[in-house]
């Protein structure tokens, strides 16, 4: 109820006149956030009004559904009962969706139907930016297992699918899933920052970029794990952990994403090539930092991730996840 409060004064405040919003699993994540369910609710989807929340399911995720706490949940069999119910919704005949997760083909039933489709994607953002305590439990539940799943996985370092797999079963022994495919990048993989993992021979480093997802919530790290350093690692590596302890300290005084994107540019030149770090949640990646020009406020989660790159050598990147709380960021 209390996510619930926060979004419609959000919604309110803009203007939008809505009086529901249609949340389908396309997949989204919003459904997840906003009815706190976990599982696959395939063709499932949820009415949310501004005191209460309808989840609506196939006979397929009925029991799923009502195992997970939702009392009443609405059986629909027919595509007729549903334009239905989002009819009964929509008392202002305007409805809010997730417009860059709403299909084609759904836009086109809510416009037949008579509905205008409002998109309510940014207060959607907006709330989800600040996490609330379970939140925060959560995400610090899956970077605790993602470092002892690193810890865990090291050992004798052969090819990068043999670590990934090593990280990747840790992890699911945990009882938690992987938040995104893992990245292993081998010597000169790793000037690829979003190397595909494959059987590259580790001879003399790993770049590992990986994170567990636990009830819903991820974790993202990177570390690069030498089995000799070269002197040209070594020096990119100084650089990576300067620019890090610099933005670490830039977040921490009150200064923006803005700031730090530049801070690190500043160090790191021409090869750093991407954002400085990104908000965390349900999703791994939420929302840039790079371009972030306003204060952080307690309860966001972001990451801290420089890197340094040559195509002809390998890359460095270190990332950790932090907590904004009332005195300073706070590393997980």
């Amino acid at each position: 109820m209390n996510r619930l409060k926060r979004l419609w004064k959000i919604i309110d405040s803009k203007g939008l006149g809505v009086d529901t919003v249609f949340l389908p699993n396309a997949p989204d994540e919003n459904f997840y956030y906003i009815t706190n369910l976990e599982g696959l609710f395939e063709g499932c989807f949820a009415m949310v009004g501004k005191n209460r929340v309808e989840v609506a399911v196939s006979e397929l995720d009925y029991g799923s559904a009502k195992k997970q706490g939702v009392k009443k949940p609405r059986l629909i069999t027919k595509r007729s009962e549903k334009i239905e119910m989002i009819k009964s919704y929509a008392n202002s005949g305007k409805i809010g969706v997730i417009a860059n997760r709403l299909s084609y083909f759904s836009g086109k039933n809510l416009e037949s139907a008579g509905l205008k489709p409002i998109d309510v994607s940014s207060s959607f953002e907006e709330c989800r930016m600040i996490k609330d305590k379970e939140e925060i439990k959560r995400i610090r539940a899956a970077v605790d297992v993602s470092k002892d799943a690193l810890e865990n996985s090291i050992g004798k370092l052969t090819d990068e699918n043999d670590l990934a797999s090593r990280i990747e079963t840790f992890i699911r022994s945990k009882g938690c899933n992987i938040a995104f495919p893992t990245i292993c990048a081998a010597d000169k993989n790793s000037a690829l920052p979003h190397h595909s993992t494959g059987f590259g021979k580790i001879n003399g480093m790993v770049l590992v970029d990986f994170g567990a997802r636990f009830e819903g919530y991820c974790a993202d790290i990177t570390r690069c794990v030498f089995k000799r350093k070269v002197a040209w690692f070594a020096r990119a590596e100084n650089k990576v952990m300067r620019a890090y302890e610099k933005c670490v300290d830039v977040a921490d005084g009150g200064g923006t994403g803005f700031e730090m994107q530049r801070a690190a540019q500043n160090i790191l030149g021409k090869n750093f090539i991407h954002s400085i770090g990104h908000f965390l949640g349900r999703d791994v990646h939420e929302n840039s930092l790079s371009n972030l020009k306003k204060a952080f406020r307690p309860g966001m989660v972001f990451t801290i991730e420089p890197g340094f790159y040559d195509v002809k050598r390998g890359g460095v990147r270190f990332e950790n996840d932090f907590l904004v709380t009332k005195n300073g960021v706070k590393e997980l």
